[in-house]
């Protein structure tokens, strides 16, 4: 017998117990030092003869997965199994996540654009606009791909600038023929400007319910980051679509892209959005987000230096007197993971594995106006990394391409194998692997481990309050 490679430890602040979790089991327990010191080192021998903890703590140890009779290869073989498994069901039962990109031209000229590399291209590539032959070829191609009617179906615009003024027609094409094969959710990554175009199109009822739309600070540091190709702010016209979005009860997200430049503006822009009132809406949320290594700031361009990651972002913020107030989130990532722990807690079942990353580790297929798709928004425009193509009345998908992306397991990932937390990380951005490594089969780790230790902290004071409120018992803990 030895430890199970797979214990996470997390110390809690004012407690000598701390949470330990297991990662592939499922279990979740308060343990003392004395438990936390017996498990720490998973190449240590255990002999339960000369142990200081009692047989019946042996047994619960044994039983809940974190001590195991395993080898650490057969440990390892047995999660990559499980994985494999599990990734297998996963995909089996995922919806196709349909994305269409009507046109790769925009109305902004954002100082981080991703699409700066795609400019070179030219402007007839990147006006090209999906016209009615284009939008039926790819409905088409939806059916071949995921023609179960049964499925909730989904679909989202992604540009370019998906909600242009001149996209209009294209955009209410799309969405009637979504309705006519029985798509009901339907959402829009939109930098807002023209939105006030597709008031009757949007709505929680068959039209569009959810909108990312941005804004990068007050209106003076917002129109020097993000202006129309004439230089022209676009401030004032997005604040007025998402009072707009919101009258037409529409999720929004708003999100700040922080860097240097604009890290010590964001307690005004907090201000100005709680002064609009959008923060008392259930429908709205806004968040900040590093801006990263697929936008162009991060090449050297003009912008302030940028972080490193979410961890480094929020120390910058709040080292610049610019907590926020609570109106703008500088914890999003902390806070959609502590989301997720929570519900692994309350699960009943099988433990909630998360074999990928995200929806192109699974079923993600993004349309664009030349025929070619995509299994990712980050990897866009690069016919290297298509997937397939569409058009002629025929579907083109190459197997093997799209099975580096939806087959993409974290137990695919051979250093993923040796971590803890794989079932809780899934292995990491893809497209960041790529960019970073040249590989996929990299893992993209950033500030997951620290920030899974934030994550479960918090679930536990949250569980504490619970409790102390008499409003949970420990019947639903795993």
């Amino acid at each position: 017998m030895r430890p199970s490679s797979y214990c996470i430890f997390v110390p809690l602040p004012d407690e000598e117990r701390s949470l330990l979790f297991h990662g592939y089991s499922g279990a979740v327990d308060l343990v003392s030092p004395l438990v936390a010191d017996f498990l720490r080192d998973p190449r240590r021998q255990l002999d339960p003869a000369s142990s200081s903890l009692p047989e019946e703590t042996l047994g619960v140890l044994r039983r809940r997965g974190y001590i195991t009779d395993k080898s650490l290869q057969e440990e390892r073989e047995f999660v990559r199994q499980l994985g494999i498994r599990v990734h297998r069901v996963h995909r089996r039962h995922a919806s196709g996540g349909f994305l269409v990109l009507p046109t790769y031209a925009c109305n902004l000229r954002c100082a981080y654009c991703y699409e700066r590399a795609l400019r070179e291209k030219g402007s007839q590539w990147l006006e090209k606009r999906m016209d009615e032959g284009t939008v039926e070829a790819a409905f088409r191609a939806m059916d071949a791909i995921d023609p179960n009617p049964r499925k909730h179906k989904a679909l989202g615009f992604y540009g370019g600038e998906p909600l242009q003024r001149e996209n209009r027609p294209v955009v209410a094409q799309i969405l009637g023929e979504a309705v006519r094969r029985g798509f009901t959710t339907f959402s829009a990554i939109t930098n807002g400007v023209d939105l006030d175009a597709y008031e009757d199109l949007l709505g929680p009822e068959l039209g569009i319910g959810f909108l990312q739309i941005t804004l990068d600070g007050p209106e003076e540091v917002h129109d020097r980051r993000r202006c129309r190709p004439d230089g022209t702010g676009t401030f004032r016209s997005i604040a007025k679509n998402v009072t707009r979005a919101l009258g037409k009860n529409v999720r929004v997200s708003l999100r700040v892209n922080l860097d240097g430049e604009n890290v010590r503006d964001l307690e005004r822009l907090a201000s100005f959005v709680a002064d609009q009132g959008w923060h008392k809406s259930k429908k709205f949320r806004a968040y900040a987000s590093p801006v990263h290594g697929a936008m162009g700031a991060c090449r050297g361009q003009s912008l302030g230096r940028c972080f490193g990651g979410p961890l480094e972002m929020r120390r910058a913020a709040r080292g610049a007197e610019a907590p926020s107030g609570g109106a703008i989130e500088l914890d999003a990532v902390t806070t959609s993971l502590a989301r997720y722990l929570a519900g692994h807690l309350g699960h009943r079942g099988l433990p909630q594995w998360k074999t990928g990353f995200c929806g192109s580790n699974m079923a993600m297929y993004l349309f664009d106006p030349h025929g070619d798709i995509y299994p990712c928004w980050e990897v866009v425009g690069h016919p290297e990394r298509r997937i397939g193509t569409y058009g002629d009345g025929v579907l083109r998908l190459r197997e093997d391409e799209r099975d580096k992306w939806h087959g993409r397991s974290v137990v695919r990932v051979e250093k993923c194998l040796d971590c803890a937390h794989l079932f809780f990380c899934g292995g990491g951005c893809e497209a960041a692997a790529w960019r970073k490594r040249g590989a996929w089969n990299e893992p993209d780790c950033g500030d997951f481990p620290e920030i899974f230790q934030e994550a479960a902290r918090a679930v536990f004071r949250d569980h504490l309050a619970a409790r102390s409120s008499g409003g949970e018992s420990d019947s639903g803990r795993r």
